[in-house]
């Protein structure tokens, strides 16, 4: 099987933050989307085999961000303790307990007892709650960014998750689509992308020649056209930034 010409290092050279005129320039130094097109196997018309999606995804990495570890019932049911009610009532319940088994060592601990009984219902109670709705929150959540992408394969246009997209893959993107990946357009016809969600300039950008980029995340609100997919997952920009911004908070002190 031929190999890829082209790496995950070449291909992040491409794709730099902030770097537009560098990106491009690069690009044509180094052929153009021609060149890119035979580096990564791609049939301009045809697209990529179905068959080539695994080895794709092993070469070049899934479509998939890394989902943030889910809070443990255990975390949530502890965390609730810090409710202000809560608190007031344990406090109670421990100076009833001590003045009722100083007053009555046989009886006085019922009142005490009581209270931490309600207190630990409570607890349980809005813990199981809150476990339930990340849950439900998580599961939804991951059916809405299971959305249906058009890429050309096999020499067809067909709909498969967005998931499934991998570098190589032909993207046919629309007005209103929101972009599956980093990629370089090939094709295009008054295409305008609003970037805001990474950039946080809320000015729609023309794509043209000087700008034939699109970003993983991105609304495409113009026009129309044929993108060969740069980057996907955590590769993408998007994936970077995101990963910096985990980073930062793991590193954060006084958490």
């Amino acid at each position: 099987m031929e190999p890829f010409k082209i790496g995950l290092r070449e291909l992040a050279e491409l794709n730099e933050d902030q770097q537009t005129f560098q990106n491009v320039s690069r690009l044509r130094a180094g052929g153009g989307v021609s060149w890119l097109l035979k580096a990564l196997l791609t049939d301009r018309d045809k697209g990529i085999a179905t068959r080539e999606v695994a080895r794709r995804k092993e070469a070049f990495g899934s479509n998939r961000l890394p989902e943030q570890e889910a809070e443990s019932w255990l975390s949530i049911f502890m965390g609730s303790f810090n409710d202000a009610t809560l608190i007031v009532l344990i406090v109670s319940a421990v100076v009833s307990l001590a003045i009722g088994l100083y007053e009555d060592p046989k009886k006085g601990w019922v009142e005490g007892v009581a209270i931490l009984t309600a207190v630990l219902a409570v607890a349980t109670v809005t813990a199981s709650n809150d476990y339930s709705k990340e849950q439900q929150f998580r599961a939804l959540n991951a059916v809405k960014e299971d959305i249906l992408i058009k890429v050309r394969r096999d020499g067809y246009v067909k709909a498969v998750s967005v998931h499934d997209v991998v570098v190589g893959d032909i993207v046919i993107v629309e007005a209103g689509d929101k972009v599956a990946a980093d990629g370089v357009l090939l094709e295009y016809y008054d295409v305008t992308a609003n970037e805001s969600s990474l950039t946080g300039e809320a000015e729609e950008i023309t794509k043209n020649e000087d700008d034939p980029f699109l970003l993983s995340g991105c609304q495409v609100t113009n026009g129309n056209g044929q993108m060969l997919a740069l980057a996907v997952g955590k590769e993408s920009r998007w994936g970077r930034i995101r990963e910096k911004l985990e980073a930062e908070t793991k590193d954060t002190p006084l958490q």
